[in-house]
C-alpha cells in the first residue's frame, strides 16, 4: 500500500481546526457545575484560538500531565485506570490528528471491525452476528471468544509508530504521534481507541484472508470467530495467538471455542441463540436491581435525581431490541417511562407526577 504524503498542512488547515473545535466542544459544554468556562472562552475568541492551536502544532506540541482516576467496570469486572488529557490544549490537538490521518485510518479498516467509530458501534455488531447465525447454520457451529490480555496497556509506543510509518510518509505528522503517545496508549484518550484499531487492522486481513475465517467480528480487544470445523477453529486460535505476541501482544487464557447448538453465543452485551437475542445475565441483573431500586423510592415519595433517570431509561433501551418479551412486558411500562422522562426535564417527585398526569 502506498504511503501518503503531505498530511502537515491539512492537519493545521482552518478547516481541521475548526471541525476538532467543534467535536471537542459539543462533548465538554457541560460539567457538574454548569457550563464549561474554557468551552465559553474558546467561542468567544474563535479566530484567535485557532492561530494559536496552529502555532503550538507547529513549534512543537508538548502534552500537559492528563487527570488519572480508576474505575470500576462492571461488565468487565475490573477496575480500569482512565487517564483524561487537559481539554487545553491537549484533546483539540487530538482530534485535529485523527481527523488529518481518518482517511489513511479508515482506507484498511475492515467492514466488521466494530467500536469507537462513527457508525459502527455495537448495533452493526449485533447485525451482523444474528444474520449469520440465521442465515448460515453450516458456517456457524462453532464459536470461538478471544480478548486480548491487558489490551491498552501493553500496546508499545513504538510498535504503534511502526505501523504508522507503513501509512504515511509525513515526518512531522509522525513527530506528532510519537509525541501524543510517549506515556503509551491511554484509555480515555480520544486517539488512543483510533491507533488501536490501526494497529489490528493488518490482524483483521490476516484472519480474514490467510485463515479463512468464514465470519469474524472485532470489537476493539474482543474478537468472535464462527467456523464449520472445531479443530480448525482450535488452529487458528493457534495462529492468532502467534500473530499477537508478534507484536507483544498476547490472548487471555480464558478463551473458548463451544458449539453453538450447546449454549448461546456472548458477544456485545448480548447472548445469541439461533432466532433469540437476549441480554447477558449479569447486564440483566443489574437493571433489575435499579428497576426495584427506582421503584423503591417512588413508594416512600422520594425525589428521583435525572442522573438515576437517565441511568434508568439507558438500561431499559438495552432491553427494548431483546426477544425476550416476558421481560419487556414487565419492565417497559409506559407510565414508568414516561415519569423518568419527566424526571430528567426537571426533578419531581411521585407524587407531582401524578397530580400533573
Amino acid at each position: 500500500m502506498k504511503r501518503v504524503k503531505n498530511l502537515f498542512p491539512i492537519l493545521i488547515s482552518d478547516d481541521n481546526i475548526k471541525q476538532a473545535i467543534r467535536d471537542v466542544n459539543k462533548s465538554h459544554r457541560r460539567t457538574r457545575k454548569g457550563l464549561n468556562r474554557t468551552v465559553i472562552w474558546i467561542e468567544a475568541t474563535l479566530e484567535e484560538r485557532v492561530r494559536e492551536l496552529r502555532n503550538i502544532v507547529i513549534k512543537g506540541f508538548k502534552p500537559s500531565r492528563p487527570k488519572v482516576t480508576r474505575r470500576y467496570d462492571h461488565n468487565a469486572k475490573k477496575i480500569r485506570t482512565i487517564t483524561e488529557p487537559k481539554l487545553w490544549p491537549d484533546q483539540y490537538i487530538h482530534h485535529m490528528l485523527v481527523q488529518a490521518l481518518m482517511p489513511v485510518m479508515m482506507r484498511g479498516m475492515d467492514y466488521w471491525c466494530c467500536g469507537s467509530i462513527k457508525g459502527r458501534g455495537l448495533k452493526r455488531g449485533q447485525t451482523g452476528i444474528r444474520k449469520w447465525l440465521k442465515n448460515d447454520p453450516k458456517h456457524t457451529k462453532y464459536c470461538a471468544e478471544l480478548d486480548i490480555h491487558h489490551f491498552y496497556e501493553s500496546i508499545l509506543p513504538s510498535i504503534i509508530e511502526s505501523r504508522f510509518r507503513s501509512l504515511i510518509n509525513d515526518e512531522r505528522v509522525m513527530k506528532l504521534i510519537k509525541i501524543s503517545i510517549q506515556d503509551g496508549v491511554m484509555i480515555g484518550a480520544f486517539h488512543s481507541q483510533w491507533f488501536a484499531n490501526v494497529l489490528l487492522q493488518p490482524l483483521d486481513h490476516y484472519i480474514r484472508e490467510v485463515l479463512h475465517v468464514p465470519h469474524y467480528l472485532r470489537y476493539m480487544d474482543n474478537l468472535t470467530l464462527f467456523h464449520s470445523n472445531k479443530r480448525m477453529l482450535h488452529k487458528v486460535v493457534r495462529a492468532i495467538s502467534d500473530y499477537l505476541n508478534g507484536i507483544c501482544l498476547r490472548l487471555k487464557p480464558n478463551w473458548q471455542v463451544y458449539k453453538v447448538s450447546s449454549r448461546p453465543v456472548s458477544a456485545l452485551g448480548y447472548r445469541y441463540q439461533g432466532t433469540r437475542f437476549m441480554l447477558r445475565k449479569p447486564v440483566l441483573l443489574r437493571l433489575k436491581r435499579k428497576y426495584r431500586s427506582l421503584h423503591s423510592r417512588i413508594r416512600n415519595n422520594l425525589v428521583l435525581t435525572s442522573k438515576m433517570a437517565s441511568g434508568m431509561l439507558s438500561r431499559l433501551s438495552l432491553l427494548t431490541i431483546t426477544t425476550t418479551r416476558e421481560l419487556k412486558n414487565r419492565y417497559l411500562k409506559l407510565k414508568f417511562i414516561r415519569l423518568l422522562k419527566a424526571i430528567i426535564k426537571g426533578g419531581i417527585s411521585y407524587e407531582d407526577f401524578k397530580r400533573h398526569h
